[in-house]
């Protein structure tokens, strides 16, 4: 068989059923073999800004391996900035590269690049398909890796001309490297870290998602009496936001972070990759700390771990649970998220942080992504979604959350998809609207239009003494309304909470179409919790 038929097969054994990518003249044995074989969906996004985040809000929506096929150097240099953001978010990402014909590379063609180099700096692994002898071993490697925690893209350049070659290697599945719970010896040091703190804190991120601990995670909070922090720009909610031990994502400042976590003399970090903040603030994390999960290079922000093990998070959970029903008895507690009110409701005005309550009022049971900028906040603040149903970058980027909901929505087409995102972010990767109405996709996409980059301008207020001009989106104001015209989508708008309510109203039920609604805020309004996102 055919090389580009190889892959897909090898690829098929290890349950993928769809490719994201912005294909060019390189690509073309690969979507050929796609269309002629029929059982891999090959998912055409019109840039590459816009189909790595579709391939990445797939991978996290469905908790599966995402492909994504890239043109080239050109190609894959304008996938880097989205590469980025799955790497610091763990997630597992089959990167297909367009390599040149090798025929003439002696040449330097035309979309030729030093695709190793540049691949290598945004993805844990890069391989390459050399010679028909070599396809089979490289392209396991490559699965073998993307499979593997800590999770991250991994690259696998393809020539175009050794894609049409012969081989006679037999697809097959591969077994990666799956990690192991903990020794018994170990489950009882992290029992005893546990047991003999007064007021322990546990701190989560991505790895309870993959390795689908959320419940053990939580059974854990509820023996300690412990409340669960979602660690800042964990990239998706790790626990359910209605359990009574959700205490809501901690913010991205160290000092406001080390103020929230004082009264805790334990700190429990289940998986993650560190406490990734924004501006540099003072501030100590002088507890006693633990740590489970799966990347080694962690360090603790302070000092070191009193405990650190590489670990399935799962299983050691478990373990540990196990053990501590015995050790500490279980102690009843109400909510641990702290309690904000709504701001009162202001005739003629939609307020951000009462739009947002709204909502996730409406929309409890959907799958969120949210690009929302200051808003974030609000969102984490009042959201009761089911644990992986709430995704962000992760990265601290923008640009990545509408084209990521499109793949979500792809990935989950049963269920609902509401993209709530920032009229800057908005405007990153739009073309994506095509790729979601082209599949038929029925997602509702939320623009929070204040016509300015406030989060910018909150952090202005902080470093440049106030807000600045440039940081303004008028003149002229953007219309949405004709980017949903342009790619065929439902176009709503809302100024008011009175028009809002009646457009929720009208909603009931799944939508039947995608759907843009313009929500036209007062710039002036800050959300309730937007000081808090710094």
């Amino acid at each position: 068989m055919k090389v580009s038929e190889f892959l897909l097969q090898t690829l098929e054994k290890n349950g993928v059923t769809r490719i994201f990518g912005n294909p060019g003249t390189t690509e073309i044995p690969l979507v050929n073999a796609c269309e002629k074989r029929g059982k891999i969906k090959y998912i055409i996004a019109l840039s590459e800004v816009a189909a790595v985040p579709m391939a990445d809000g797939y991978a996290r929506a469905t908790r599966a391996l995402g492909v994504v096929n890239l043109h080239v150097a050109p190609g894959l240099g304008n996938g880097m900035g989205a590469l980025y953001t799955a790497g610091i978010a763990g997630t597992p990402l089959l990167v297909l590269v367009g390599g040149q014909d090798r025929r003439f590379l002696h040449t330097r063609p035309v979309l030729w690049g030093p695709l190793e180099k540049m691949a290598g700096s945004v993805c844990k692994s890069v391989y390459a398909l050399n010679t028909s002898h070599d396809v089979a071993a490289n392209i396991n490697r490559a699965l073998r890796a993307a499979l593997t925690p800590p999770y991250g893209p991994v690259a696998l350049i393809c020539p175009p001309d050794l894609l049409e070659q012969e081989t006679d290697a037999a697809p097959a599945r591969v077994n990666a490297p799956r990690l192991s719970a903990l020794g018994q010896e170990d489950a009882h040091d992290f029992v005893k870290f546990l047991a003999t703190a007064k007021r322990p804190a546990l701190i989560c991120a991505e790895e309870v998602h993959w390795h689908q601990a959320g419940a053990e995670l939580e059974a854990l909070a509820k023996i300690l009496g412990a409340p669960v922090y979602v660690a800042p720009y964990t990239g998706v909610l790790p626990v359910a936001g209605n359990a009574a031990c959700y205490a809501g994502y901690l913010p991205p400042s160290m000092k406001q972070l080390s103020d929230r976590l004082a009264a805790h003399d334990a700190l429990f970090f289940i998986g993650g990759r560190g406490l990734r903040t924004t501006l540099y603030s003072e501030a100590r994390l002088s507890q006693k700390k633990a740590w489970i999960g799966n990347d080694s290079s962690v360090l603790a922000t302070d000092g070191e771990f009193e405990l650190a093990c590489i670990a399935d998070v799962g299983g050691a959970l478990k373990e540990i649970n196990a053990l501590m029903k015995g050790a500490r008895k279980k102690r009843a507690t109400g909510s641990l998220r702290p309690g904000i009110p709504l701001p009162a409701l202001r005739a003629g005005t939609l307020h951000p942080s009462r739009a947002v309550h709204a909502l996730l009022d409406r929309f409890r049971d959907a799958l969120w992504v949210d690009e929302s900028g200051l808003s974030t906040s609000d969102v984490r603040q009042w959201m009761e979604l089911n644990a992986g149903c709430y995704l962000i970058n992760g990265s601290g980027g923008i640009g990545w959350g509408l084209a990521a909901a499109v793949g979500a929505a792809i990935g989950q087409n049963e269920r609902q998809v509401v993209a709530i995102i920032g009229d800057g972010s908005s405007l990153y990767a739009s073309e994506a609207l095509w790729s979601a109405e082209h599949n038929k996709t029925k997602m509702l996409l939320v623009v929070l239009s204040n016509r300015r980059y406030t989060t910018l301008n909150e952090a202005a207020t902080r470093l440049a003494d106030g807000p600045l001009e440039s940081f303004n989106l008028e003149p002229p104001t953007i219309d949405f309304s004709g980017l949903a015209r342009l790619y065929g989508w439902r176009y709503a708008q809302a100024s008011t909470e009175k028009e809002l309510a009646a457009f929720l109203a009208a909603s009931s039920g799944r939508f039947k179409a995608n759907t843009l609604l313009d929500l036209k805020l007062d710039p002036a309004v800050k959300p309730v919790m937007g000081s808090r996102h710094f």
